[in-house]
């Protein structure tokens, strides 16, 4: 590990993988369940090269090489501060080589890259639109939760445009929104491949989902197992256990 300065109210998070650690600040967003069930789910192979559109402070590309050791992957997000957090993160942990982080607006990101640039692209898009919900005050969270900056076509249009044909896409995304979004990425070129729905219990409804798109790909899509976050005494379901602490089970 390389020693790193934290600035004001930033900490160092363990991640429970391969002894890393993440720079968060409770003024900005912070990583939650969502960004690790996505990492878990994508299937990237170990030469692929991967981009994480709208990536906040790094969590999802800092996971994806832990478990796949892939070639590279880059995170993209507009804002700075976030940026600077995900860098620091990946030179604290020795990986600053696998890990690119760059300051770039997902509508512009088909410009600074090259069409079709990436194998495996991945997203955790803000699920609520702009005139829904309260919006939180701290402007970097707003940004993050609402589609101030971007909207779903937005992620799925750079999403297309990224990726090689025959490239996958994976996003995690709210179940409300799973109709827009198949309609959309049948609009771009993306067909529906993988499917798994999330329930906070057994007895819930879903409440977000996981799904991977192939570019070019053909008609049929797999529902896979559900996810049961929690148990009926409000603990983690060992199905949780086994992908958000992998180095305590085995």
């Amino acid at each position: 590990m390389t020693d790193v300065k934290l600035k004001e109210d930033e900490r160092l998070d363990e991640l429970l993988i391969d002894n890393l650690r993440l720079i968060q600040n409770h003024n900005y967003f912070c990583f939650s369940l969502d960004a690790v069930l996505l990492a878990n789910f994508v299937n990237p192979k170990k030469n692929d090269l991967v981009l994480d559109l709208g990536t906040g402070n790094g969590i999802i590309p800092h996971l994806i090489q832990a478990k796949f050791k892939v070639k590279q992957v880059y995170g993209i997000d507009i804002q700075t501060k976030l940026i600077d957090m995900a860098r620091r993160s990946a030179n604290y942990n020795n990986l600053e080589d696998r890990l690119k982080f760059r300051e770039v607006n997902l509508k512009e990101a088909v410009e600074y890259f090259g069409t079709e640039s990436f194998d495996y692209i991945v997203s955790n898009p803000p699920y609520l639109k702009k005139d829904s919900g309260r919006i939180n005050s701290e402007n970097s969270i707003a940004i993050a939760r609402h589609e101030l900056k971007c909207n779903l076509e937005d992620v799925i249009k750079a999403s297309s445009q990224l990726v090689k044909y025959g490239g996958k896409v994976a996003y995690v995304y709210r179940t409300q929104r799973l109709a827009e979004l198949l309609a959309l990425l049948a609009d771009y070129n993306l067909a529906a491949k993988s499917l798994r729905l999330i329930y906070s219990q057994e007895d819930s409804n879903a409440n977000l989902f996981l799904l991977e798109a192939s570019k070019g790909g053909g008609v049929g899509l797999e529902v896979l197992p559900p996810f049961i976050v929690y148990n009926n005494e409000g603990e983690y379901t060992e199905q949780i256990k086994e992908i958000y602490y992998p180095e305590r089970n085995g």
